[in-house]
């Protein structure tokens, strides 16, 4: 008895004093416990490169933490819309990439639908570079926009030093000052980055003590990241070494967005700013990577440490905890870079703006419009055939005095084919009204529109063809779902704003072409809105009988409603004739 309890008393796994207090048995479980249930808010910030190159090389350096990194990068490599439908959208991720539902993504539709109101609208485009060195500011390419829900860092530093323009005031663009802007070089980001080598130091004890194996499985996630940091930190220095373009690709309007549910308020415009270089495909590609890389690293660990003696899982701990505290060490010394956020804005008044630059502010408003329709409560389907073309803005004035009323023909017949070239909807007047800073509201809006028409210029069959643009009334009729009671005469109306319910939803337009008569159109939401369309001479005695009967499930109750829409049209035209002067 005595020989079995002094064989236990020198076992190995009886020795080691304080160690052998512990009953630690190194399986998969409780060697994941050290890993996954250190979270870190820090490693998350820093791999997203928010305190800058140093920051990302430190990371990874700890594996406590490491579920946090693999989480940021996933983040980080991800579209906005697939962050928040996770629901992995962090703080970090918003610092770092803010949050964009690109326009042209389908699966953004439900997210854009449940997220709340839109802080501002991003216009992404190629600066032509050969226009921009003979000091034009024109683009090329394709243009895409996005609606923005979070800014990031550097951008919200940049919006905070733009003052508003208040509703009432003239329109004020700024852009970047004309001066030689160099990105602020700083000295803690190169020796921080090589500060991050002691890792190696790790790796060196657990290779004297027989585990180099999982010395670089722990290693390998510090020396991607070390790797992409010292690219990234070059690349800031040569980059540091030539002055900034004096015009960037993004063009931003913010503020109080105006939208169905909401007035417009204060709004801001930057034309030419710098892009987040973190949004680019090779940020998006090295996160990827680097959660990859972590995740694997990770795994790797906990087979090789469940084979391990208690004695190199300690130092490995003890390790972890050194770089952990270090980490977070180097996380309150770095300063968040934002290389181009302090770069000085100028005001740039509407009437002196190059007319390039005016081109890009109806692009942003036709962008926002666009977006309206997006979260429309008659559903962006029964926008498809309104215009958003900005280049379609002309159609308005076309050269000539923009009339009120349809020019009828000598003839005055009660029924005649007339040609639609385009329709400027609510959304489009509402944006208008609102960059050029009049007070009409979305909502006041809401059955006002532009119409454009071809017609000749004489009756003659060969006579040349013009536009006009007459501004006219709109509704969004159906039949109701709801059982029709013959013996029930009340009107139903249904108030602007209400969702579209029922079927046979159809487009009516109401055009005052003379004083008492109206052109009327009924267009069928589904179908084609630009062609050749029949209208129908109409009283206003008639078109107050028709709303009256109540049968048109819409707000309106006579002519006079009619009217007033038709005032609001002209109002907001010339909001748009303001963006073309």
């Amino acid at each position: 008895m005595a020989s079995a309890a002094h064989g236990t008393s020198d076992s190995p796994d009886s020795n080691g004093g304080f160690l052998g207090s512990f009953s630690f048995s190194n399986n998969l479980v409780e060697v994941g416990a050290l890993t996954a249930l250190v979270g870190s808010s820090v490693a998350e910030s820093l791999v997203l490169g928010n305190r800058g190159a140093a920051g990302i090389s430190w990371a990874a350096t700890s594996s406590f933490g490491t579920i946090s990194v693999v989480k940021a990068c996933f983040c980080g490599a991800n579209s906005g819309w697939l962050r928040e439908t996770l629901g992995i959208r962090t703080a970090s991720s918003d610092l770092a990439v803010g949050l964009e539902l690109p326009h042209e993504s389908n699966r953004a539709a439900k997210v854009r639908r449940n997220i709340g109101e839109p802080l501002a609208i991003f216009c992404h485009a190629q600066p032509d570079n050969a226009a921009s060195a003979k000091g034009h500011n024109s683009r090329k390419g394709k243009m895409a926009w996005s609606d923005v829900y979070a800014f990031d860092h550097s951008t919200s530093l940049m919006l905070r030093g733009v003052p508003d323009t208040a509703i009432g005031t003239p329109l004020q663009v700024f852009t970047y000052g004309n001066y030689n802007f160099l990105r602020p070089y700083s000295r803690f980001q190169f020796p921080a980055i090589i500060l991050s080598s002691a890792k190696l130091v790790e790796v060196y004890i657990l290779w004297t003590h027989g585990s180099s194996i999982l010395g670089m499985a722990s290693a390998t996630p510090w020396a991607f990241f070390f790797l992409g940091a010292v690219l990234i930190q070059a690349q800031e220095l040569l980059l540091g070494r030539h002055p900034e373009p004096e015009m960037g690709s993004l063009d931003i309007i913010a503020g109080h967005l105006p939208m169905v549910s909401r007035r417009g308020g204060p709004r801001k415009v930057v034309l030419g700013a710098a892009e987040n270089p973190k949004t680019s495909f090779s940020w998006r590609l090295f996160w990827a990577s680097g959660a990859l890389v972590s995740t694997a690293s990770i795994i790797l660990s906990y087979i090789i440490m469940s084979q391990q003696p208690r004695s190199v899982v300690f130092i490995w701990a003890g390790f972890q905890l050194l770089w952990l505290a270090v980490r977070i060490l180097v996380y309150h010394l770095a300063d968040p870079v934002n290389p181009t956020a302090l770069r000085i804005l100028v005001v740039r008044p509407w009437t002196t703006l190059p007319a390039q630059l005016k081109e890009r502010v109806v692009d942003l408003t036709f962008a926002l419009a666009k977006c309206q329709s997006m979260i429309h409560p008659r559903g962006q389907a029964q926008y498809a055939g309104d215009t958003f073309a900005s280049g379609d803005l002309t159609l308005i004035s076309d050269g000539i005095k923009p009339p009120n009323l349809y020019p009828l023909p000598d003839l005055n017949p009660t029924s005649f084919p007339v040609e639609i070239k385009a329709v400027f909807g609510d959304t489009v007047l509402s944006s208008a009204i609102w960059i050029t800073g009049s007070e009409a509201t979305p909502m006041e809006l809401y059955d006002s529109c532009i119409v454009v028409f071809s017609i000749r210029q004489s009756n003659h069959v060969a006579s040349p063809r013009r536009s006009v643009a007459v501004p006219a009334a709109r509704v969004l009729a159906g039949s109701s779902r709801m059982a029709f009671d013959g013996e029930k005469t009340v009107p139903n109306y249904v108030p602007k704003g209400a969702p579209n319910v029922g079927y046979g939803l159809t487009w009516w337009y109401w055009i005052p072409c003379r004083t008492g008569l109206w052109l009327q159109i009924q267009i069928p939401a589904q179908g084609k809105t630009v062609g050749i369309h029949q209208v129908d001479m109409r009283t206003d005695a008639q078109v107050s009988g028709l709303l009256a009967a109540g049968s048109l499930n819409i707000s309106f109750k006579d002519v006079d409603e009619v009217k007033a829409a038709v005032a609001l049209s002209r109002k907001a035209r010339e909001a748009c004739l303001e963006l073309l002067s």
